[in-house]
């Protein structure tokens, strides 16, 4: 599979990184924020949660914005970053060791998230109880927020393609969104969709 690829652009959560989804939801009914537990969605984010991961709100006033929906003014940002570090549950070592491998073999490695200032600092924290530091194992890092578009638009689609001066078909593209992986797959990319959370080593076996 990997005979014209020279590139592998990974999603961050659900692929990379670990979503428990189960657990963000009973997380935020633990605090007493049942409308936010409901919102929950690891691929699509909706309401306050895409304004935020497309940087149109800052996290402290997507925090407030979550406090108004549940009518709870008393909880605290602290309490809902707890509910994000349980949702972004850790970051497999298998997969570190892939990525490596990778890019040992001259293949250039990119992040492309929706994703929120809070969240990447979570993601960053788990890289270093690995030894690792995320900038340093990848080519280009694209975020949602930085970059004020969110995935599946073949905007951000394209920005990386410009910003990272790759070509689309010599491009692999790994997302647990199946809208995400569509719209990557329109515009040229070779797609990889796991499920959230699944193994992608595979599709590298015969190279790494």
């Amino acid at each position: 599979m990997l005979q014209d690829i020279r590139n592998v652009v990974f999603d961050l959560g659900g692929v990379i990184v670990d979503l428990e989804i189960d657990r963000v939801r009973a997380c935020f009914l633990e605090i007493g924020m049942p409308k936010m537990a409901a919102l929950m969605d690891p691929c699509y984010p909706a309401e306050m949660n895409e304004q935020m991961e497309s940087g149109q709100i800052s996290w402290e006033e997507a925090c407030e914005k979550m406090r108004t929906l549940d009518n709870r003014p008393d909880i605290t940002n602290d309490q809902i970053r707890w509910v994000y570090e349980e949702f972004l549950s850790r970051v497999d070592e298998e997969k570190l060791r892939t990525i490596e491998q990778l890019r040992a073999r001259g293949i250039r490695t990119y992040i492309l998230s929706n994703t929120n200032p809070v969240a990447i600092e979570i993601v960053r924290e788990h890289f270093r109880r690995h030894g690792r530091e995320l900038d340093a194992m990848f080519d280009g890092i694209f975020l949602s927020f930085q970059l004020g578009i969110l995935k599946p638009s073949p905007a951000i689609f394209e920005e990386v393609i410009r910003r990272a001066d790759i070509r689309p078909e010599e491009t692999l593209f790994i997302d647990d969104g199946a809208r995400n992986a569509d719209a990557a797959h329109a515009l040229g990319f070779q797609v990889f969709c796991p499920e959230t959370n699944g193994e992608f080593k595979q599709l590298f076996e015969a190279e790494v």
